[in-house]
């Protein structure tokens, strides 16, 4: 019996309506293809300001408050620095919000930009205008591309009661500007107080969402690097699933041959697709977060919330005692008398890596550097981040979320050779170890009471053995080498 052939845990009901169709104009199948608007910057900081006049206040989440919100998807051809400040009137008296700043963003890549102020409707219901001036520092003759840039009120009516009040401020900022629901295929010219000379950019894939019908950016250069959707097939590249891997052109008819041959294109169903490596899912990100999570959460007991915090726990064990070392923590203090979380803080200079914002030792996330999911050891390479990127890279390798130089500077703090951090691949060494003492891990490690304790009738094993088998991924087939030097399949986990 081949491994693929295990019995994974079983999904729960809420979670198979997660791609239900509830938006009748698209499935999440479509596409349309636009231009992104873009600008040469003759000077070192280029000034934006976009203003809104007579607009009308709606009260969210039953909290006599409203939100004024900005944002859009910006690329530079080097690394710039983002600002902005605001300012709105109310009965003829201005306020002035709090200048916002960005870290730099990195050159060459598309980032999602925003912010949102909230604003009381307590006795007034009209701003009489609002002005977001939009200051991009860079370098003369740096190349600018702007797409989906609006500045509006919030008028999503999903957020009218309190329902999704909490939801909506948890991890706000990595979900900016798609959470605000604002009209993402707007000319920037729209609402810019002096019209700009912007000349055609390059060609930007706006996917549909099945649930709030909008189009969103997807990120076709470098899919890793999200922008609206999430992925679908991350692990289990290229993506075979018809209806997450390609998008119907909706606007095919506005668009000239030369263009359409930049893309991956397949004819389907007599239709012009355009293909993606690794699939988007069918909903948004921000669809996803409030009406996929939000309603399957509250069902959740306290112990399905630690399911990924056990599993990742149990890696970690295994790896360190195939390796024969303790936790990284207990070595280094006992070698050095000092704390190892404070070793690596002091290390990136108080500062999360990604961002370079200084961080209080509490609030710093220790990174592995090399993804724990693939095997790899926290140890002294690791990488201090702040919790919004700890959470952003996740389990991506290192070349997968930092710039060129970023690697550069990681290498030369963390003791990793370029080389090694563009290395996308399971631990060798430890895979070898695992394979060595296969009869260890399926017999006794496995074998744990803590592991072999049933959570929603599903055996904990089960679940340490499946994230496994995901990153080995054909590389070899742990039960069936077993049962070729044992003559049966191991008992500690589900078979079938």
């Amino acid at each position: 019996m081949a491994q693929s052939e295990f019995r994974t845990y079983r999904r729960r009901e809420t979670t198979r309506t997660s791609g239900f169709h509830t938006c009748e104009e698209t499935t999440g199948g479509e596409c349309i293809i636009l231009h992104s608007k873009k600008i040469v910057q003759d000077k070192n900081i280029l000034q934006l300001i976009f203003t809104r006049k007579n607009l009308k206040l709606i009260e969210l989440f039953e909290q006599e408050t409203s939100i004024i919100a900005f944002g859009g998807y910006i690329r530079s051809s080097k690394n710039i620095q983002v600002n902005y400040n605001l300012s709105f009137s109310i009965k003829s008296q201005v306020y002035k919000y709090k200048k916002y700043s960005f870290s730099s963003i990195d050159k060459n890549q598309w980032h999602n930009i925003g912010f949102h102020k909230e604003i009381s409707t307590d006795n007034c219901s009209i701003l009489d205008y609002a002005i977001v001036n939009m200051t991009i520092e860079g370098e003369t003759g740096n190349i600018l591309e702007f797409i989906s840039f609006d500045l509006d009120i919030i008028n999503k009516d999903s957020f009218f009661d309190n329902s999704l009040h909490k939801h909506f401020y948890q991890k706000t900022s990595m979900h900016i500007p798609y959470l605000y629901y604002l009209n993402s295929q707007l000319d920037i010219n729209k609402y810019l107080k002096e019209k700009i000379k912007f000349i055609h950019g390059r060609l930007v894939i706006l996917k549909s969402c099945n649930r709030c019908g909008r189009f969103l950016p997807i990120n076709d250069e470098d899919e890793i690097k999200t922008l609206s959707f999430s992925l679908h097939c991350k692990k289990r590249a290229p993506c075979i699933h018809s209806s997450f891997r390609s998008y119907t052109i909706t606007n095919l008819n506005d668009l000239t041959k030369t263009e359409l041959d930049s893309f991956d294109l397949e004819n389907s169903d007599g239709k012009i697709k355009v293909k993606s490596y690794y699939g988007h899912q069918l909903e948004c990100k921000a669809c996803k977060k409030f009406f996929v999570n939000a309603p399957l959460n509250p069902q959740r007991n306290p112990q399905q919330f630690k399911e990924d915090g056990l599993r990742r726990r149990a890696i970690e064990i295994l790896v360190n005692e195939l390796l024969g070392r303790n936790l990284i923590h207990f070595e280094f203090e006992k070698q050095t008398k000092k704390q190892f979380s404070e070793h690596i803080w002091n290390k990136f200079g108080k500062r999360c890596f990604k961002c370079q914002k200084k961080i209080p030792l509490e609030e710093m996330h220790l990174d592995h550097t090399m993804p724990l999911a693939y095997l790899y050891r926290l140890d002294e390479t690791a990488t201090c981040l702040c919790s919004h990127h700890n959470s952003q890279k996740r389990d991506r390798f290192p070349v997968d979320f930092y710039t060129k130089p970023e690697l550069l500077n990681l290498s030369k703090i963390t003791g990793l050779t370029v080389e090694q951090l563009h290395y996308r691949g399971i631990n060798d060494q430890v895979l070898f170890l695992l394979l060595k003492n296969l009869y260890w891990y399926f017999d006794d490690f496995l074998m744990r009471p803590d592991y072999q304790k049933r959570r929603d009738g599903i055996l904990t094993a089960d679940k340490i053995n499946d994230s496994l088998k995901r990153v080995i991924d054909g590389k070899v087939d742990l039960a069936e080498e077993y049962k070729k030097i044992y003559g049966e399949y191991p008992s500690s986990i589900t078979i079938g």
